[in-house]
């Protein structure tokens, strides 16, 4: 039976273990030959390797897994997507025949998914990625994001997000019509989510929407203040960036 080198990238351990587990249980020809828990590993990873497989995860903690698809030198191996939601890409992966796992992965999909695949050429794959790619570019140009809540994704315009606030790996995102949003990710990931200029990081653990800005106070290190009163320090290292974006 020939081998199938394959990397898992994922940045939860436990997903990581539990795709190995089920790949152990259902592909025996299906040999793991490394991890990657970040964009950054797993682009190196694929480019040392060389697999002829991957398993990616969409969602990661310092972005997605299309900005590891963008990086890598090559991508002449074999793709299967695994993520959590059922709403957010898979009309994407569906449209363009793209292979995708949703979490928690059943061991009879994962079977089907890599049967599958392995009857595909890999020029056919990459020209499916291809128009995936695009049509992923031509969606970041809307205004809206998606979410990631407990339970599936929210979408809301950027427009309407007054600031976002850290807690450790969760974040808090309040919204003009004064509600908010309690997601499990990062502010770097919601960074790298809303990439539009008027958003700027004053501070590690605010991220800011400058339209909402009402008042710069200096100081050792300086405040603003929001339309709704809020008040946001504004850090040493920050306060530069800050000011050039204003001024």
């Amino acid at each position: 039976m020939e081998r199938i080198r394959s990397v898992i990238i994922d940045d939860e351990e436990h997903c990581r273990l539990t795709l190995m587990k089920q790949i152990e249980w259902s592909c025996p020809q299906v040999e793991i030959i490394g991890f990657a828990n970040s964009v950054e590993n797993g682009i190196s990873l694929i480019d040392e390797e060389t697999p002829d497989l991957v398993f990616l995860d969409i969602e990661m903690s310092d972005g997605t897994g299309f900005d590891i698809l963008k990086q890598v030198r090559k991508r002449n191996f074999k793709l299967i997507f695994t993520t959590a939601f059922d709403e957010y890409a898979v009309k994407a992966f569906k449209v363009n025949a793209i292979a995708y796992l949703l979490k928690p992965i059943d061991g009879e999909e994962l079977s089907e998914a890599i049967e599958k695949i392995q009857a595909e050429k890999n020029d056919i794959i990459e020209a499916r990625l291809e128009k995936l790619m695009q049509f992923l570019s031509s969606a970041e140009k809307s205004t809206k994001i998606a979410l990631p809540v407990s339970d599936g994704l929210q979408f809301v315009n950027t427009y309407d997000i007054i600031r976002c606030e850290a807690d450790g790996n969760y974040c808090m995102v309040y919204l003009k019509d004064k509600s908010k949003i309690l997601i499990s990710k990062t502010i770097k990931y919601l960074e790298n989510l809303i990439q539009n200029q008027k958003f700027i990081r004053v501070h590690q653990s605010h991220l800011v929407n400058i339209d909402f800005v009402k008042k710069y106070v200096r100081g050792k290190n300086g405040q603003i203040i929001l339309d709704d009163k809020t008040i946001i320090p504004v850090s040493r290292s920050k306060k530069d960036d800050f000011l050039d974006n204003i001024l």
